[in-house]
């Protein structure tokens, strides 16, 4: 089954409740909220943009926010991380125009192996990798634009 990444896009006011720890984030529905599940891919999107796999530096450290600045008080098991609405802004400032080739040119397999990055590679094709890791890219962007719409931050967590 692995470890997957996951999205919640939250309104600005609630948002701050839980970052106040006014509000724990187990009390919320992530049903009532858009979100995005982007599989195992987070590790691999994180280091790539950012060149480490944790504690990345903003804005590009707020795609897939594993900041300890960003870290939330909760019992989830992986953390859990939020953003606001302007920290949202200035992460997809920077990714709104980086397309598939700017990730090709960025990407190397072995470098991820290296690194022990996760979900690591299954099999030898580098492609297939490669495609499955600029589609996840690609929800991003449009779940980033999306909240950004709808003036929310951002809760990412790994479950």
């Amino acid at each position: 089954m692995g470890m997957a990444g996951n999205y919640v896009a939250i309104d600005s006011d609630t948002l701050q409740e839980i970052i106040d720890n006014e509000l724990d984030l187990l009390e919320i529905d992530p049903n009532e909220y858009p979100t995005l599940d982007i599989d195992k891919a987070w590790e691999a999107i994180h280091f790539l943009l950012c060149g480490v796999s944790f504690d990345g530096n903003p804005p590009l450290g707020y795609v897939v926010p594993m900041r300890e600045e960003n870290a939330l008080d909760t019992e989830f098991d992986n953390g859990a991380f939020a953003i606001t609405h302007q920290q949202v802004q200035e992460a997809y400032n920077c990714i709104k125009d980086i397309g598939e080739q700017e990730l090709r040119a960025k990407f190397n397999i072995k470098s991820f192996v290296e690194n022990e990055i996760y979900p690591g590679v299954v099999d030898d094709d580098e492609n297939s990798f490669f495609e499955y890791f600029n589609e996840k890219f690609k929800l991003i962007q449009d779940f980033y634009k999306k909240a950004l719409e709808n003036n929310s931050g951002i809760v990412f967590y790994v479950m």
